[in-house]
Protein backbone atom coordinates (compact mmCIF):
# COMPACT_ATOMS: atom_id res chain seq x y z
CA UNK A 1 0.00 0.00 0.00
CA UNK A 2 1.32 3.40 -0.76
CA UNK A 3 2.02 6.21 1.60
CA UNK A 4 1.34 9.56 2.08
CA UNK A 5 3.78 11.79 0.15
CA UNK A 6 7.11 12.17 1.99
CA UNK A 7 6.34 8.74 3.76
CA UNK A 8 7.91 6.79 0.99
CA UNK A 9 9.25 3.38 2.25
CA UNK A 10 12.97 2.64 1.45
CA UNK A 11 13.31 -0.01 -1.14
CA UNK A 12 13.46 -3.52 -0.74
CA UNK A 13 15.99 -6.01 -2.53
CA UNK A 14 13.88 -8.85 -4.65
CA UNK A 15 13.88 -12.24 -2.48
CA UNK A 16 12.81 -14.06 -5.11
CA UNK A 17 14.27 -17.72 -5.20
CA UNK A 18 15.30 -16.80 -1.35
CA UNK A 19 14.30 -19.84 1.50
CA UNK A 20 13.49 -18.17 4.38
CA UNK A 21 13.06 -21.20 7.41
CA UNK A 22 10.03 -23.74 5.75
CA UNK A 23 9.09 -21.35 2.58
CA UNK A 24 11.14 -20.80 -0.42
CA UNK A 25 9.86 -17.33 -2.51
CA UNK A 26 8.87 -17.62 -5.88
CA UNK A 27 7.64 -14.51 -7.33
CA UNK A 28 6.54 -11.12 -5.99
CA UNK A 29 3.02 -10.87 -6.25
CA UNK A 30 3.07 -7.46 -3.93
CA UNK A 31 4.61 -4.36 -2.37
CA UNK A 32 3.10 -1.74 -0.45
CA UNK A 33 3.91 0.27 2.49
CA UNK A 34 4.75 -2.57 4.98
CA UNK A 35 6.94 -4.28 2.94
CA UNK A 36 6.47 -7.24 -0.06
CA UNK A 37 4.40 -9.92 -0.66
CA UNK A 38 5.39 -12.99 -2.14
CA UNK A 39 4.13 -16.31 -3.68
CA UNK A 40 6.02 -19.15 -1.98
CA UNK A 41 6.21 -22.87 -1.34
CA UNK A 42 6.20 -24.18 1.69
CA UNK A 43 8.69 -26.62 1.94
CA UNK A 44 7.10 -29.19 4.55
CA UNK A 45 3.40 -29.51 3.43
CA UNK A 46 4.17 -29.01 0.18
CA UNK A 47 1.52 -26.11 -0.30
CA UNK A 48 1.13 -22.40 -1.74
CA UNK A 49 1.31 -19.25 0.88
CA UNK A 50 1.06 -15.67 0.45
CA UNK A 51 4.67 -14.45 2.64
CA UNK A 52 4.47 -11.15 4.15
CA UNK A 53 8.13 -9.50 4.37
CA UNK A 54 8.44 -6.79 6.90
CA UNK A 55 10.03 -3.57 5.54
CA UNK A 56 13.53 -3.10 7.72
CA UNK A 57 12.28 -0.28 9.52
CA UNK A 58 9.72 -2.08 10.70
CA UNK A 59 11.65 -4.95 11.99
CA UNK A 60 14.02 -2.31 14.17
CA UNK A 61 10.92 -1.55 15.98
CA UNK A 62 10.49 -3.55 19.04
CA UNK A 63 6.78 -2.17 19.60
CA UNK A 64 6.16 -2.53 15.69
CA UNK A 65 7.59 -6.43 16.30
CA UNK A 66 5.21 -6.73 19.49
CA UNK A 67 2.13 -5.68 17.57
CA UNK A 68 2.49 -7.71 14.44
CA UNK A 69 3.09 -10.84 17.01
CA UNK A 70 0.14 -10.19 18.60
CA UNK A 71 -2.29 -9.26 15.65
CA UNK A 72 -0.97 -12.44 14.18
CA UNK A 73 -1.54 -14.66 16.75
CA UNK A 74 -4.94 -12.94 17.39
CA UNK A 75 -5.80 -13.89 13.57
CA UNK A 76 -4.51 -16.93 13.75
CA UNK A 77 -6.91 -17.89 16.43
CA UNK A 78 -10.10 -17.29 14.41
CA UNK A 79 -11.26 -20.05 11.65
CA UNK A 80 -13.62 -18.69 9.10
CA UNK A 81 -13.65 -19.40 5.02
CA UNK A 82 -14.25 -15.77 4.71
CA UNK A 83 -10.90 -14.61 6.54
CA UNK A 84 -7.24 -14.99 4.99
CA UNK A 85 -5.75 -18.06 7.69
CA UNK A 86 -2.57 -17.02 9.22
CA UNK A 87 -0.31 -20.18 9.48
CA UNK A 88 2.96 -18.77 10.64
CA UNK A 89 4.78 -15.67 12.04
CA UNK A 90 8.81 -16.22 12.31
CA UNK A 91 12.27 -14.39 11.45
CA UNK A 92 15.11 -15.84 9.17
CA UNK A 93 18.54 -14.10 9.01
CA UNK A 94 16.91 -10.99 10.08
CA UNK A 95 13.84 -10.66 7.66
CA UNK A 96 10.58 -10.72 9.55
CA UNK A 97 7.69 -12.91 7.92
CA UNK A 98 3.82 -13.63 8.39
CA UNK A 99 2.45 -16.80 6.27
CA UNK A 100 -0.91 -16.68 5.10
CA UNK A 101 -3.08 -18.82 2.74
CA UNK A 102 -2.97 -18.24 -0.73
CA UNK A 103 -5.67 -16.93 -2.62
CA UNK A 104 -6.44 -17.73 -6.09
CA UNK A 105 -8.50 -14.82 -7.43
CA UNK A 106 -7.93 -10.77 -7.84
CA UNK A 107 -9.11 -8.21 -4.85
CA UNK A 108 -12.46 -6.59 -5.22
CA UNK A 109 -11.50 -3.19 -6.59
CA UNK A 110 -9.42 -4.89 -9.42
CA UNK A 111 -12.62 -6.76 -10.01
CA UNK A 112 -14.78 -3.50 -10.20
CA UNK A 113 -12.54 -1.89 -12.35
CA UNK A 114 -12.30 -4.58 -14.69
CA UNK A 115 -15.97 -5.82 -14.83
CA UNK A 116 -17.76 -2.71 -12.88
CA UNK A 117 -20.84 -3.13 -10.59
CA UNK A 118 -21.58 -7.54 -10.94
CA UNK A 119 -25.29 -8.87 -11.19
CA UNK A 120 -27.85 -8.44 -8.02
CA UNK A 121 -26.84 -12.05 -6.98
CA UNK A 122 -22.97 -11.71 -7.07
CA UNK A 123 -23.06 -8.52 -5.44
CA UNK A 124 -25.85 -10.39 -2.58
CA UNK A 125 -22.71 -13.20 -2.04
CA UNK A 126 -20.01 -10.84 -1.70
CA UNK A 127 -22.12 -9.17 0.78
CA UNK A 128 -23.31 -11.87 2.59
CA UNK A 129 -19.69 -13.63 2.49
CA UNK A 130 -18.10 -10.08 3.92
CA UNK A 131 -20.65 -9.39 6.81
CA UNK A 132 -20.15 -13.12 7.84
CA UNK A 133 -16.24 -12.58 8.14
CA UNK A 134 -16.64 -9.72 10.10
CA UNK A 135 -19.13 -11.23 12.38
CA UNK A 136 -16.66 -13.69 13.28
CA UNK A 137 -13.82 -11.18 13.63
CA UNK A 138 -16.49 -9.15 16.05
CA UNK A 139 -17.14 -12.33 18.22
CA UNK A 140 -13.27 -12.70 18.48
CA UNK A 141 -12.54 -8.96 19.88
CA UNK A 142 -10.96 -8.42 16.30
CA UNK A 143 -11.78 -4.62 14.45
CA UNK A 144 -9.94 -4.87 11.12
CA UNK A 145 -10.07 -0.98 10.99
CA UNK A 146 -9.42 -1.32 6.62
CA UNK A 147 -12.44 -2.60 5.40
CA UNK A 148 -11.88 -2.10 1.34
CA UNK A 149 -12.49 -3.47 -1.85
CA UNK A 150 -8.95 -3.71 -1.91
CA UNK A 151 -8.80 -6.17 1.13
CA UNK A 152 -11.54 -8.00 0.34
CA UNK A 153 -10.25 -11.35 -1.86
CA UNK A 154 -12.26 -12.65 -4.28
CA UNK A 155 -11.98 -16.39 -6.49
CA UNK A 156 -13.52 -16.80 -9.76
CA UNK A 157 -16.54 -18.58 -7.57
CA UNK A 158 -17.11 -16.07 -6.27
CA UNK A 159 -15.28 -16.56 -2.71
CA UNK A 160 -14.59 -14.54 -0.30
CA UNK A 161 -11.38 -13.73 2.04
CA UNK A 162 -11.14 -11.07 3.98
CA UNK A 163 -7.77 -10.09 4.47
CA UNK A 164 -5.16 -7.82 6.23
CA UNK A 165 -6.99 -7.69 9.16
CA UNK A 166 -5.35 -5.46 12.05
CA UNK A 167 -2.99 -3.92 9.87
CA UNK A 168 -3.75 -0.28 10.68
CA UNK A 169 -2.71 -1.15 14.56
CA UNK A 170 0.20 -2.56 13.31
CA UNK A 171 1.20 0.51 11.35
CA UNK A 172 0.95 3.04 14.41
CA UNK A 173 4.48 3.82 15.89
CA UNK A 174 2.91 4.34 19.46
CA UNK A 175 -0.01 3.60 21.01
CA UNK A 176 -2.37 6.57 20.35
CA UNK A 177 -4.78 6.23 17.61
CA UNK A 178 -4.54 6.92 14.16
CA UNK A 179 -4.58 10.00 12.51
CA UNK A 180 -4.48 10.94 9.03
CA UNK A 181 -1.50 12.73 9.47
CA UNK A 182 0.68 9.50 10.46
CA UNK A 183 3.46 7.51 8.56
CA UNK A 184 1.66 4.40 7.32
CA UNK A 185 -2.23 5.81 6.37
CA UNK A 186 -2.66 5.14 2.34
CA UNK A 187 -4.11 7.15 0.17
CA UNK A 188 -6.94 4.90 -0.52
CA UNK A 189 -8.01 4.31 3.45
CA UNK A 190 -9.96 7.49 3.76
CA UNK A 191 -12.19 6.80 1.11
CA UNK A 192 -13.71 3.97 3.49
CA UNK A 193 -12.88 5.63 6.95
CA UNK A 194 -15.36 5.96 9.94
CA UNK A 195 -16.43 9.24 10.52
CA UNK A 196 -14.70 8.15 14.45
CA UNK A 197 -11.66 6.50 13.01
CA UNK A 198 -11.06 10.00 10.95
CA UNK A 199 -11.61 12.13 14.07
CA UNK A 200 -9.14 9.76 16.43
CA UNK A 201 -11.93 8.31 18.54
CA UNK A 202 -11.74 4.92 20.24
CA UNK A 203 -13.71 2.76 17.53
CA UNK A 204 -15.30 -0.67 17.58
CA UNK A 205 -17.08 -3.39 15.50
CA UNK A 206 -19.04 -0.71 14.10
CA UNK A 207 -16.78 1.30 12.48
CA UNK A 208 -15.94 -1.66 10.83
CA UNK A 209 -19.55 -1.95 10.08
CA UNK A 210 -19.38 1.57 8.76
CA UNK A 211 -16.26 0.89 6.12
CA UNK A 212 -17.86 -2.42 5.09
CA UNK A 213 -21.29 0.06 4.31
CA UNK A 214 -18.83 2.13 1.98
CA UNK A 215 -17.51 -0.89 0.09
CA UNK A 216 -20.83 -1.86 -0.37
CA UNK A 217 -21.62 1.56 -2.22
CA UNK A 218 -18.78 1.19 -4.19
CA UNK A 219 -20.12 -2.87 -5.27
CA UNK A 220 -23.22 -1.60 -6.59
CA UNK A 221 -22.63 1.98 -7.47
CA UNK A 222 -19.13 1.25 -9.11
CA UNK A 223 -17.81 4.16 -6.86
CA UNK A 224 -17.59 5.25 -3.78
CA UNK A 225 -19.77 7.77 -1.93
CA UNK A 226 -17.09 10.43 -1.76
CA UNK A 227 -14.33 11.62 -3.83
CA UNK A 228 -12.08 14.81 -3.23
CA UNK A 229 -8.90 16.29 -4.40
CA UNK A 230 -7.08 15.48 -0.84
CA UNK A 231 -7.15 12.87 1.75
CA UNK A 232 -8.33 15.21 3.91
CA UNK A 233 -11.17 16.45 2.08
CA UNK A 234 -12.02 12.89 1.31
CA UNK A 235 -12.28 12.27 5.31
CA UNK A 236 -13.96 15.62 6.10
CA UNK A 237 -16.43 14.48 4.21
CA UNK A 238 -17.57 11.37 5.61
CA UNK A 239 -17.72 13.07 8.75
CA UNK A 240 -20.00 16.00 7.39
CA UNK A 241 -21.76 15.01 4.44
CA UNK A 242 -23.98 12.82 3.80
CA UNK A 243 -23.89 10.34 0.81
CA UNK A 244 -25.78 10.62 -2.51
CA UNK A 245 -28.85 8.29 -2.25
CA UNK A 246 -27.65 4.86 -3.54
CA UNK A 247 -31.04 4.96 -5.53
CA UNK A 248 -29.92 7.47 -7.80
CA UNK A 249 -27.37 5.68 -9.66
CA UNK A 250 -29.28 2.30 -9.07
CA UNK A 251 -32.76 2.48 -9.09
CA UNK A 252 -32.93 -1.28 -9.70
CA UNK A 253 -31.87 -2.51 -6.50
CA UNK A 254 -34.25 -3.46 -4.17
CA UNK A 255 -35.20 -0.45 -1.57
CA UNK A 256 -34.16 -2.47 1.41
CA UNK A 257 -31.11 -2.98 -0.18
CA UNK A 258 -30.58 0.13 -0.42
CA UNK A 259 -31.87 1.19 2.98
CA UNK A 260 -29.15 -1.70 4.33
CA UNK A 261 -26.28 0.41 2.88
CA UNK A 262 -27.16 3.84 4.05
CA UNK A 263 -28.05 2.49 7.48
CA UNK A 264 -24.28 0.67 7.51
CA UNK A 265 -23.21 4.13 6.77
CA UNK A 266 -24.92 6.44 9.33
CA UNK A 267 -22.30 8.74 10.90
CA UNK A 268 -23.67 7.78 14.55
CA UNK A 269 -22.48 4.48 15.89
CA UNK A 270 -25.47 4.34 17.43
CA UNK A 271 -27.58 4.71 14.47
CA UNK A 272 -25.85 1.66 12.45
CA UNK A 273 -26.62 -1.58 12.64
CA UNK A 274 -25.19 -2.74 16.14
CA UNK A 275 -23.57 -6.51 15.12
CA UNK A 276 -23.03 -7.94 11.68
CA UNK A 277 -25.96 -11.08 12.93
CA UNK A 278 -28.21 -8.50 11.89
CA UNK A 279 -27.39 -7.34 8.91
CA UNK A 280 -26.82 -11.06 8.02
CA UNK A 281 -30.62 -11.48 8.84
CA UNK A 282 -31.46 -7.95 6.42
CA UNK A 283 -29.29 -9.43 3.78
CA UNK A 284 -31.27 -13.01 3.80
CA UNK A 285 -34.95 -11.25 3.80
CA UNK A 286 -33.57 -9.06 0.64
CA UNK A 287 -32.64 -12.46 -0.99
CA UNK A 288 -35.81 -14.45 -0.21
CA UNK A 289 -38.14 -10.80 -1.11
CA UNK A 290 -36.10 -11.23 -4.82
CA UNK A 291 -36.31 -15.02 -4.94
CA UNK A 292 -40.20 -15.00 -4.45
CA UNK A 293 -40.44 -12.45 -7.48
CA UNK A 294 -38.13 -14.31 -9.49
CA UNK A 295 -40.11 -17.48 -8.95
CA UNK A 296 -42.61 -17.47 -11.34
CA UNK A 297 -40.52 -16.58 -14.15
CA UNK A 298 -37.00 -17.63 -13.75
CA UNK A 299 -34.95 -20.83 -11.75
CA UNK A 300 -33.23 -18.79 -8.53
CA UNK A 301 -29.58 -17.79 -9.00
CA UNK A 302 -28.34 -18.96 -6.65
CA UNK A 303 -25.77 -17.39 -4.08
CA UNK A 304 -22.40 -18.97 -4.82
CA UNK A 305 -23.07 -18.71 -8.75
CA UNK A 306 -19.67 -18.48 -10.43
CA UNK A 307 -18.35 -15.32 -12.10
CA UNK A 308 -18.29 -17.15 -15.24
CA UNK A 309 -22.09 -17.33 -15.50
CA UNK A 310 -22.29 -14.04 -14.36
CA UNK A 311 -20.33 -11.75 -15.98
CA UNK A 312 -21.01 -12.95 -19.63
CA UNK A 313 -24.55 -12.96 -21.04
CA UNK A 314 -26.55 -15.79 -22.63
CA UNK A 315 -24.98 -17.55 -25.84
CA UNK A 316 -28.10 -18.07 -28.45
CA UNK A 317 -28.84 -20.68 -29.90
CA UNK A 318 -25.88 -21.88 -33.37
CA UNK A 319 -26.77 -21.15 -35.97
CA UNK A 320 -23.89 -21.52 -39.03
CA UNK A 321 -22.28 -18.20 -39.59
CA UNK A 322 -22.06 -16.91 -43.64
CA UNK A 323 -18.62 -17.20 -43.78
CA UNK A 324 -17.89 -17.64 -47.25
CA UNK A 325 -19.82 -19.17 -50.15
CA UNK A 326 -17.69 -22.07 -50.47
CA UNK A 327 -18.07 -24.90 -49.00
CA UNK A 328 -14.85 -26.11 -47.09
CA UNK A 329 -15.56 -23.00 -44.76
CA UNK A 330 -19.19 -24.07 -44.14
CA UNK A 331 -18.42 -27.31 -43.55
CA UNK A 332 -15.52 -26.29 -40.89
CA UNK A 333 -17.98 -24.19 -39.06
CA UNK A 334 -20.22 -26.91 -38.68
CA UNK A 335 -17.59 -29.11 -37.31
CA UNK A 336 -16.73 -26.37 -34.63
CA UNK A 337 -20.21 -25.98 -34.00
CA UNK A 338 -20.55 -29.39 -32.79
CA UNK A 339 -16.97 -29.19 -31.14
CA UNK A 340 -17.93 -25.84 -29.18
CA UNK A 341 -21.21 -27.84 -28.01
CA UNK A 342 -19.33 -30.86 -27.04
CA UNK A 343 -16.87 -28.74 -24.87
CA UNK A 344 -19.30 -26.34 -23.38
CA UNK A 345 -21.13 -29.71 -21.99
CA UNK A 346 -17.86 -31.28 -20.43
CA UNK A 347 -16.95 -27.83 -19.32
CA UNK A 348 -20.12 -27.52 -17.63
CA UNK A 349 -19.75 -31.09 -16.02
CA UNK A 350 -16.60 -30.25 -14.41
CA UNK A 351 -17.53 -26.55 -13.54
CA UNK A 352 -16.98 -27.77 -9.64
CA UNK A 353 -13.52 -29.12 -10.20
CA UNK A 354 -10.34 -28.04 -10.30
CA UNK A 355 -7.40 -28.50 -13.01
CA UNK A 356 -5.60 -31.37 -11.69
CA UNK A 357 -2.06 -32.64 -13.50
CA UNK A 358 -2.19 -36.49 -14.11
CA UNK A 359 -0.76 -38.23 -11.64
CA UNK A 360 2.68 -40.20 -12.15
CA UNK A 361 0.50 -43.83 -11.41
CA UNK A 362 -1.64 -42.84 -14.13
CA UNK A 363 1.75 -42.88 -16.87
CA UNK A 364 2.53 -46.32 -15.19
CA UNK A 365 5.76 -45.14 -14.12
CA UNK A 366 7.66 -45.59 -10.25
CA UNK A 367 8.00 -42.83 -7.64
CA UNK A 368 11.42 -41.46 -7.59
CA UNK A 369 13.59 -40.00 -5.46
CA UNK A 370 13.80 -36.24 -5.24
CA UNK A 371 16.33 -34.67 -7.04
CA UNK A 372 15.88 -31.65 -5.03
CA UNK A 373 14.08 -30.38 -2.22
CA UNK A 374 11.97 -28.17 -3.89
CA UNK A 375 11.24 -30.99 -6.99
CA UNK A 376 7.92 -33.16 -6.29
CA UNK A 377 7.75 -36.52 -7.11
CA UNK A 378 5.10 -36.17 -9.14
CA UNK A 379 7.23 -33.52 -11.65
CA UNK A 380 10.18 -35.23 -11.63
CA UNK A 381 8.77 -38.31 -12.99
CA UNK A 382 7.39 -36.08 -15.52
CA UNK A 383 10.56 -34.72 -16.70
CA UNK A 384 11.81 -37.85 -16.70
CA UNK A 385 9.50 -39.16 -19.05
CA UNK A 386 9.89 -36.47 -21.26
CA UNK A 387 13.72 -37.30 -21.54
CA UNK A 388 13.43 -41.22 -22.29
CA UNK A 389 10.22 -40.60 -24.66
CA UNK A 390 10.41 -40.69 -28.13
CA UNK A 391 10.55 -37.19 -29.30
CA UNK A 392 7.10 -36.06 -30.68
CA UNK A 393 5.74 -39.81 -29.89
CA UNK A 394 2.40 -40.23 -27.62
CA UNK A 395 4.27 -40.38 -24.49
CA UNK A 396 6.13 -37.38 -24.55
CA UNK A 397 3.21 -35.01 -25.60
CA UNK A 398 1.26 -36.07 -23.06
CA UNK A 399 3.78 -36.00 -20.38
CA UNK A 400 5.39 -32.37 -21.70
CA UNK A 401 1.79 -31.41 -21.46
CA UNK A 402 1.12 -32.85 -17.94
CA UNK A 403 4.36 -31.18 -16.99
CA UNK A 404 3.25 -27.67 -18.35
CA UNK A 405 0.12 -28.34 -16.62
CA UNK A 406 1.58 -29.00 -13.50
CA UNK A 407 4.05 -26.17 -13.93
CA UNK A 408 1.32 -23.71 -14.40
CA UNK A 409 -0.73 -24.38 -11.30
CA UNK A 410 2.45 -23.80 -9.70
CA UNK A 411 2.74 -20.31 -11.14
CA UNK A 412 5.88 -21.12 -12.55
CA UNK A 413 4.17 -19.22 -15.88
CA UNK A 414 7.74 -19.37 -17.61
CA UNK A 415 8.85 -23.03 -17.09
CA UNK A 416 5.45 -23.83 -18.07
CA UNK A 417 5.19 -21.73 -21.20
CA UNK A 418 8.68 -22.67 -21.65
CA UNK A 419 7.29 -26.84 -21.90
CA UNK A 420 4.64 -25.57 -24.16
CA UNK A 421 7.02 -23.90 -26.76
CA UNK A 422 9.29 -26.51 -26.92
CA UNK A 423 6.50 -28.32 -28.93
CA UNK A 424 6.19 -25.96 -31.57
CA UNK A 425 9.51 -27.41 -33.23
CA UNK A 426 7.75 -31.27 -33.45
CA UNK A 427 6.24 -32.52 -37.49
CA UNK A 428 3.25 -30.27 -38.49
CA UNK A 429 1.37 -33.30 -38.89
CA UNK A 430 0.38 -36.41 -36.46
CA UNK A 431 1.94 -39.16 -36.13
CA UNK A 432 0.24 -42.82 -36.39
CA UNK A 433 1.46 -43.05 -32.44
CA UNK A 434 1.22 -39.87 -31.61
CA UNK A 435 -1.89 -37.64 -30.20
CA UNK A 436 -4.47 -36.64 -33.01
CA UNK A 437 -3.50 -33.30 -32.89
CA UNK A 438 0.48 -32.16 -34.38
CA UNK A 439 2.98 -31.14 -31.42
CA UNK A 440 2.10 -27.58 -33.06
CA UNK A 441 -1.52 -27.44 -31.66
CA UNK A 442 -0.71 -28.85 -28.77
CA UNK A 443 1.52 -26.20 -28.26
CA UNK A 444 -0.58 -23.61 -29.02
CA UNK A 445 -3.38 -24.72 -26.26
CA UNK A 446 -0.83 -25.11 -23.66
CA UNK A 447 0.65 -21.57 -24.37
CA UNK A 448 -3.53 -20.33 -24.21
CA UNK A 449 -3.82 -22.22 -20.75
CA UNK A 450 -0.91 -20.59 -19.50
CA UNK A 451 -2.09 -16.92 -20.51
CA UNK A 452 -5.49 -17.19 -19.55
CA UNK A 453 -4.14 -18.35 -16.04
CA UNK A 454 -2.12 -15.16 -16.08
CA UNK A 455 -5.59 -13.16 -17.09
CA UNK A 456 -4.17 -12.22 -20.47
CA UNK A 457 -7.38 -13.32 -22.47
CA UNK A 458 -7.09 -11.27 -25.39
CA UNK A 459 -3.76 -12.70 -26.11
CA UNK A 460 -4.96 -16.73 -25.02
CA UNK A 461 -7.81 -16.19 -26.92
CA UNK A 462 -5.60 -15.37 -29.90
CA UNK A 463 -3.72 -18.63 -29.46
CA UNK A 464 -6.85 -20.75 -28.97
CA UNK A 465 -8.55 -19.49 -32.73
CA UNK A 466 -5.04 -20.12 -33.78
CA UNK A 467 -4.85 -23.62 -32.63
CA UNK A 468 -8.32 -24.40 -34.16
CA UNK A 469 -7.25 -23.01 -37.46
CA UNK A 470 -4.45 -25.03 -37.51
CA UNK A 471 -6.31 -28.15 -37.50
CA UNK A 472 -7.47 -29.62 -40.93
CA UNK A 473 -10.60 -29.04 -41.61
CA UNK A 474 -11.59 -32.00 -42.32
CA UNK A 475 -10.16 -33.74 -39.26
CA UNK A 476 -11.03 -31.08 -37.11
CA UNK A 477 -13.91 -33.05 -35.05
CA UNK A 478 -13.06 -36.09 -35.33
CA UNK A 479 -9.21 -34.84 -34.04
CA UNK A 480 -10.50 -33.28 -30.89
CA UNK A 481 -13.10 -35.33 -29.85
CA UNK A 482 -10.44 -38.14 -29.33
CA UNK A 483 -8.37 -36.17 -28.29
CA UNK A 484 -10.75 -34.54 -25.38
CA UNK A 485 -12.38 -38.39 -24.85
CA UNK A 486 -9.09 -39.90 -24.78
CA UNK A 487 -7.20 -36.98 -22.62
CA UNK A 488 -9.77 -35.44 -20.67
CA UNK A 489 -7.28 -33.81 -18.58
CA UNK A 490 -6.32 -31.59 -22.27
CA UNK A 491 -9.82 -30.92 -22.60
CA UNK A 492 -10.32 -29.92 -18.91
CA UNK A 493 -7.44 -27.22 -19.66
CA UNK A 494 -8.85 -25.79 -23.13
CA UNK A 495 -12.14 -25.84 -21.91
CA UNK A 496 -10.83 -23.74 -18.24
CA UNK A 497 -9.05 -21.37 -20.55
CA UNK A 498 -11.77 -20.54 -22.87
CA UNK A 499 -14.06 -19.96 -19.40
CA UNK A 500 -11.22 -17.77 -17.95
CA UNK A 501 -10.28 -15.44 -20.64
CA UNK A 502 -14.59 -14.58 -20.79
CA UNK A 503 -14.02 -13.59 -17.21
CA UNK A 504 -11.70 -11.64 -17.71
CA UNK A 505 -12.44 -9.39 -20.50
CA UNK A 506 -13.51 -5.75 -20.05
CA UNK A 507 -16.91 -5.16 -18.77
CA UNK A 508 -18.97 -5.06 -22.53
CA UNK A 509 -15.73 -6.41 -24.46
CA UNK A 510 -17.01 -10.08 -26.19
CA UNK A 511 -14.82 -12.97 -26.86
CA UNK A 512 -13.76 -14.09 -30.79
CA UNK A 513 -17.15 -15.76 -32.10
CA UNK A 514 -15.06 -19.21 -32.80
CA UNK A 515 -13.74 -18.99 -28.86
CA UNK A 516 -17.34 -18.08 -27.31
CA UNK A 517 -18.64 -21.05 -29.38
CA UNK A 518 -16.13 -23.67 -27.25
CA UNK A 519 -17.52 -22.28 -24.04
CA UNK A 520 -21.51 -22.63 -24.96
CA UNK A 521 -23.53 -25.07 -23.08
CA UNK A 522 -26.25 -24.87 -25.72
CA UNK A 523 -24.52 -26.66 -28.45
CA UNK A 524 -26.28 -29.67 -30.61
CA UNK A 525 -24.62 -32.30 -28.51
CA UNK A 526 -27.28 -31.84 -25.77
CA UNK A 527 -25.06 -29.66 -22.86
CA UNK A 528 -27.57 -28.62 -20.06
CA UNK A 529 -29.60 -25.53 -21.28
Amino acid sequence: MAELPGDEPPPSPDLTSRTLGDFHLLRKIGQGGMGQVYLARQLSLKRQVALKILRDDHTSNPIALKRFQAEAEAVARISHPNIVQVYAVGEHDGVRYMALEYVDGRNLRDYLERKGSPELAVALAVLRQVASGLQRAAESGLVHRDIKPENILLTRKVEVKITDFGLSRYYAADAQPLSLTQSGVTLGTPLYMSPEQVQGKPVDHRSDLYSFGVTAYHLLAGFPPFKGDTAFEVAAKHVQQPPEPLTTFRPDLPPDLIALVHRLMAKDPAERYQSAKDVLRDLARVHKARSSDLTATQPIPELTVSLSSSTVGPVPSFAVPRVSNRWPWRAAAAVLVLFAGWVGWWAATRADQRLEPLPASALGLPEVKLPTPLMSARESVLRDRVKKATPFGRDHLTAAFHLGLLLAGERRWDEADEVFKGLEAGPKTGKADALPVSPMVLSKFGQAMVLAQQDRARESDRKLEEAVNAIPRPQLKGAMEKLCFDHPAIGEAIAEAVTRNADNLPKGEKQPPLVAWLRSPSGVLGGPK
